[in-house]
């Protein structure tokens, strides 16, 4: 978990905006697509529930117009004169009575049935009828041993009764005479016609169920069925169909028969289903478009940012150029116009402060080279003063010789750099001074690699040097040989310039002292802080001395040094 959130928290903006994006466009339509399910699945099982109490009201509307027909029929024959005087009249003689059954009883109790297809019988049970003549006249006793006798009530109303084994209907009615049972009519109809309308809407997809009052299966339909058990009453059946389908009922006012219509729930939800398999090309449309525009989107807003971030990792780099700039007036394109004017605002410090920096060095040069000249100037013309009192003039001619020598070396008409034959010059020129003065009491030794005689070097660097070497080293040595040797050698990439004497020597803790000492006159920390300047600390000079055997000062200038000098300037 912690690396999935460490992965989201480094990711780049755009990924993520691009994520957001696509989560608030996904949700809200997961959750229309959901809602327009649910919401779907309510109006189709709505329409469903009213199109099935359309069909079951028609449907129980064509069989209640029967049953009022034969209830209509029921109620006419039994108050018809004829069926009246037939149940009434107990003395007529055995020819009278079968006359009046075949001319007024055979053809009122038969020709309902030509006019009826669904009737298969009208039977008449009276207590004066002793023998049963064909099927339509039947004692009164006789009634017992029917089908649907045993579940009759004492009431006058018509009652219906239904054997789905037999496939008969019996419509009875009672008909009492000083409220004694005097006889009954009953009509026998053909189950499967009564029903036929209700079986017509039976179907694999909805099944349908007739009940009585009191519970009992009347009729089922042959279409769906969920392997009911048909055997139990209409509430443990519908209890059943509750938990699979969805079911609608309506009662009959005619008979008092309930007729329920059911069909299953998966079926609803299969048209769902379709209705949404329809839509899915466009809900894939919709994914198609927010994918693609999403990371678009996306790009559009962070490319700013985008820009911002690279053109600061090229400023963190050491690239002081701004590219990126916007002219938006949002927060993007204040925070890139704020940092364009940032950048400018440092590109010109840094310019200021770097030319104060060249200008504040080049006076430095110019001020540490200014201190030689009047200070050896000053010492030259008190030797020639000296001189002049006590040697004759070749030796004056020498020393001026000498002193020309010296000057036009060191001036270099006005270049910074010399070659290391023109510093070799220089200084030779100074050290015949140098002799002169000290009655040629000190030796010189030369080591000079030819090789390195056109490298350039800092022009003034080496005076300072040799002067601290005779005043601190040689002079102050009272015994012994004087020696004092001078080195230009390559060194790798280097020239090293080595000076070096057998003087007095000291600790190296001071000698090291020597390049911070600001001494009053251009001394070696001038000379260590131009190498500094011109080539880095690494450049600086190094001392070497031990008490009793005297001092070594090492110079390094980098080969090409007047190229390397500028470069170390200008950058």
């Amino acid at each position: 978990m912690e690396n999935i959130h460490l992965k989201i928290k480094n990711m780049k903006y755009r990924y993520k905006l691009t994520i957001i994006l696509l989560v608030v466009s996904l949700v809200p339509m997961l959750v229309l697509a959901m809602y327009s399910y649910v919401r779907m699945s309510s109006l189709v099982r709505t329409n469903e529930v009213e199109e099935m109490n359309s069909i079951l009201d028609q449907t129980r509307n064509t069989i209640d117009s029967q049953v009022q027909v034969y209830t209509s029929l029921i109620n006419y024959l039994t108050y018809s004169p004829d069926i009246k005087d037939l149940i009434e009249n107990k003395d007529r003689d055995v020819y009278d009575t079968y006359e009046m059954y075949t001319q007024v009883a055979d053809p009122l109790l038969s020709v309902p049935k030509s006019y009826h297809d669904a009737i298969l019988q009208v039977q008449l049970y009276a207590d004066n009828i002793q023998v049963q003549h064909d099927y339509t006249l039947i004692p009164l006793r006789d009634a017992e041993e029917a089908w649907w006798y045993g579940s009759l009530s004492d009431a006058v109303t018509v009652q219906w009764r239904v054997n789905w084994e037999k496939k008969e209907i019996a419509a009875v009615r009672r008909i009492h005479q000083d409220y004694a049972a005097e006889a009954m009519l009953c009509v026998i109809l053909d189950y499967d016609k009564v029903f036929q309308p209700f079986r017509n809407i039976s179907s694999e997809e909805v099944g349908g169920i007739i009940a009585d009052a009191q519970g009992d299966i009347l009729f089922h339909g042959e279409g769906l069925t969920f392997d009911l058990d048909f055997s139990q009453n209409a509430g443990e059946i519908l209890r059943d169909i509750r938990q699979k389908c969805v079911y609608v009922s309506s009662e009959s006012q005619a008979n008092g028969w309930i007729y329920y219509l059911y069909r299953p729930q998966t079926d609803i939800t299969k048209s769902v289903a379709q209705v949404l398999i329809s839509e899915i090309p466009l809900v894939f449309l919709c994914l198609a478009v927010i994918l693609v525009l999403g990371p678009i989107l996306s790009k559009m807003l962070t490319k700013g940012i985008e820009q911002l971030t690279e053109n600061m990792n090229r400023v963190n780099q050491g690239s002081r150029e701004v590219t990126v700039n916007s002219d938006s007036e949002d927060e993007i394109g204040v925070l890139i116009r704020s940092f364009r004017r940032m950048m400018n605002e440092i590109n010109r410090l840094i310019n200021e402060v770097y030319e104060n920096k060249l200008e504040l060095k080049e006076f430095e040069l110019k001020a540490l080279q200014a201190q030689i000249n009047p200070h050896f100037l000053y010492n030259s013309l008190s030797i020639i003063n000296w001189m002049a009192i006590r040697s004759d003039q070749k030796e004056i001619s020498r020393v001026t010789l000498a002193l020309s020598t010296f000057y036009r070396t060191a001036l270099s008409r006005g270049e910074d750099m010399v070659t290391v034959e023109n510093c070799i010059k220089n200084i030779e020129a100074y050290l015949e001074i140098q002799l002169v003065m000290h009655d040629h009491d000190f030796r010189i030794e030369w080591n000079i690699d030819p090789e390195i005689k056109n490298e350039k070097v800092p022009k003034l660097i080496l005076q300072p040097v040799v002067e601290n070497a005779l005043e601190h080293g040689l002079d102050l040595k009272e015994e012994g040989e004087k020696v004092l040797k001078l080195s230009f050698v390559e060194e790798e990439d280097k020239v090293l310039i080595v000076v070096e004497d057998n003087g007095l020597g000291m600790e190296q803790e001071k000698a090291e002292s020597l390049v911070t000492y600001q001494a009053k006159g251009y001394g070696l920390k001038n000379v260590n802080d131009r190498i500094r300047l011109l080539y880095g600390e690494e450049y600086a000079i190094r001392i070497r001395s031990s008490v009793g055997k005297g001092t070594r000062v090492e110079i390094r200038t980098p080969k090409g040094g007047s190229e390397y000098g500028k470069q170390i300037l200008y950058h």
